[in-house]
């Protein structure tokens, strides 16, 4: 398992979801998000929009490769303005740690 996070303008973050969605995920997560640079350093790296959305998703590894080249081919990533995704292996004792809030959160929703 890894965890996935991906940094993306807030008129993408909708379609990049749904590409995330098609593979096998165990979570997905959106969060707004705003930048805190100056209008200088903005208009430096020629950046418009500063709102964004974070994507967090817990991505099964045999999906990374194949959800980093769809989101290449559909949003060109390398391009300044488009977004940035990384993935970070996620450890047994993290992956049990997680599997404890997620079945402690179940049993709270079914109360």
């Amino acid at each position: 398992m890894k965890l996935l996070i991906l940094i993306a303008p807030k008129s993408s973050s909708a379609k990049i979801s749904e590409i995330i969605s098609s593979k096998r995920i165990d979570f997905q997560i959106t969060v707004p998000a705003r930048g805190t640079a100056s209008t200088e350093i903005l208009e430096y790296f020629s950046l418009g929009d500063i709102e964004r959305d974070i994507i967090f998703s817990i991505v099964d590894n045999d999906d990374i490769d194949a959800i980093f080249n769809e989101l290449k081919e559909q949003f060109d990533l390398s391009k300044s303005g488009h977004g940035v995704a990384f993935a970070v292996e996620l450890d047994g004792a993290t992956r049990l740690g997680y599997q404890y809030l997620y079945h402690q959160l179940e049993s709270m929703e079914g109360k």
